[in-house]
């Protein structure tokens, strides 16, 4: 299997389904999930193994056809048509061949498949960690980048791929895992940060994930943000109904008791309030944003502060190019519709954090309303949804 390239045919599972051949794609959206696909999906997913007949009519839901072993030569018929492709020799190129009346995928065929490679580039890290680090993590970084999710993620019904699924699954995390502890040994705090959170978006309730995101941050001496960070950890598992994992408890319980509070915000609240009406909301960097942070968890705690700290996160159909653009839209509408003293962070191209100061509940809930609409009539043109969610400080 070489590289991606040319006329290549192009199988992407890990996470949305597709197949393309160069700059085509071949799995239209309307089809995607059609019986021709499924069966695609099929040998894809026992690529190497023989299935019997039985096996096919069950999974493809073609028992109470009223002649199964021709509805399946039907689906690979049509298959066969919509993977065509031009050969070496300038004949059709094979991608499903038959043999004794089963079905198999052409594994000589010139194919390149995302699972495959990533499952390659994950061994290939590991047998680096003991050699050459630095090459280790550019590997283990290639890899992660290829793992958008789980395997046919976004096929339903597919029992079939529970296996394969939890294999893909568990060597993401042990890769995710091995970078983070590889970029931290290497002084690299941020980018194992990034690394965490990137994998968070995926398996957002993986305790390891949170705790090594958590250690990162600590070890960069980021303590307000690591302690807002946790605050948000522990609400997502609270409100779904899960305990908050032990180690992760342990590490907000020892930062809630940490005095390393960074820069001083005594002085940058000075400066908020000393701002002007129209100047609108503080946009602040992390470090700034986690110091105030820090201060109005202290004055909750002594009961002089009624402040919220709110997470937006944005979410669509878009793609990857157009995050900035939304997401600085999403700044420039929060800046100009919050208060002057409230604070803005900006955490990754599509997530955003305010604190708001002195606010009610049912306050917060109409701010949050109108930013909604507000960023709604500000990108008419891409589909935006706000994911939001706040607590007390």
């Amino acid at each position: 299997m070489k590289a991606v390239g040319g006329n290549k045919l192009q199988i992407y599972t890990l996470g949305r389904f597709e197949i393309r051949r160069g700059e085509e794609l071949i799995s239209r959206a309307e089809q995607r999930l059609n019986k021709r696909w499924r069966l695609f999906q099929l040998l894809i997913t026992y690529k190497g193994k023989a299935l019997s007949a039985e096996q096919m009519y069950k999974y493809l839901s073609l028992e109470e056809s009223a002649n199964p072993s021709e509805a399946l030569k039907s689906l690979a018929f049509y298959l066969r048509n919509s993977l065509r492709g031009e050969g070496k020799q300038g004949g059709e190129e094979q991608f499903i061949i038959c043999s004794q009346g089963r079905y198999y995928f052409n594994e000589n065929s010139d194919y390149w498949l995302d699972a495959e490679e990533f499952e390659r580039l994950c061994k290939e890290g590991f047998l680096l960690v003991s050699e050459c680090e630095e090459k280790a993590i550019e590997i283990f970084e290639k890899a992660l980048s290829l793992y958008k999710g789980n395997y046919l993620g976004d096929v339903p019904h597919s029992h079939w791929t529970i296996p394969l699924r939890n294999h893909y699954r568990e060597l993401y995390l042990r890769v995710m895992l091995a970078a983070n502890e590889l970029l931290r040994k290497a002084g690299m705090y941020d980018k194992a940060w990034e690394i965490c959170e990137d994998g968070l978006r995926i398996v957002p309730f993986e305790e390891k994930l949170h705790t090594s995101s958590l250690q990162a941050l600590i070890d960069a001496n980021k303590h307000g943000l690591a302690l807002v960070q946790y605050e948000e950890a522990a609400a997502l598992f609270t409100e779904n109904g899960l305990n908050i994992p032990s180690e992760m408890k342990m590490l907000g319980d020892k930062l809630k008791r940490s005095k390393n509070i960074p820069g001083d915000p005594d002085s940058i609240l000075e400066q908020l309030q000393g701002r002007r009406k129209d100047d609108g909301a503080y946009v602040s960097d992390i470090e700034t944003f986690s110091a105030i942070y820090e201060l109005e968890k202290s004055r909750s705690e002594r009961g002089d502060s009624s402040g919220y700290l709110v997470a937006l996160e944005l979410n669509g159909s878009y793609p990857e190019s157009d995050f900035k653009k939304a997401g600085e839209t999403l700044k420039k509408t929060l800046k100009t519709n919050l208060r002057k003293g409230d604070v803005i962070c900006g955490w990754g191209p599509r997530k955003f954090l305010v604190l708001l100061l002195d606010a009610s509940p049912a306050g917060v809930e109409k701010i949050i309303e109108r930013v909604e609409h507000k960023l709604s009539g500000e990108i008419g043109t891409v589909s935006v949804d706000i994911q939001s969610n706040w607590q007390k400080i």
